[in-house]
Formats: structure tokens, C-alpha cells, sequence
């Protein structure tokens, strides 16, 4: 995925569905990742960053750890 295309954030989305979030967190998660991958030119492609992205089990655990 080079460009941000409705297929290709469509893509992102279903990529980001399957981690365990709802199309609404998953729709800004995608669009997010294509601006990050735009901005910041170091040849990281958008798959990178959708593959950085945690599961939402493992997010809210790490978000409990850090309000102790």
C-alpha cells in the first residue's frame, strides 16, 4: 500500500478489525498510519506501522499498568 486510497484504508481497517478493535477505532487507527507514513518519508511503509500496532487485549493491559 503506497498511496491512501479508500481500498487501501479499507485494507488497513480490516487488518486493525482482526487485532479486536470496533471499524470506528480501527478507521482512525488506519488513517493515522497512512499520515504517519506520509509525513515522516523513511521508506517505512504503511504495513510497518499497521504491524506495530498491539492487539486491544494487550493495549488495555498496558494501559492498566500504567495508571498504578
Amino acid at each position: 500500500m503506497k498511496r491512501k486510497t479508500y481500498n487501501n484504508v479499507m485494507k488497513g481497517v480490516s487488518i486493525i478489525e482482526k487485532k479486536g478493535y470496533t471499524f470506528d477505532e480501527a478507521s482512525k487507527i488506519a488513517l493515522r498510519c497512512f499520515e504517519e507514513a506520509e509525513a515522516n518519508k523513511n521508506g517505512l511503509s504503511v504495513e510497518w506501522y499497521l504491524n506495530k500496532i498491539v492487539t486491544k487485549d494487550e493495549w488495555k493491559k498496558m494501559e492498566g499498568e500504567m495508571k498504578k
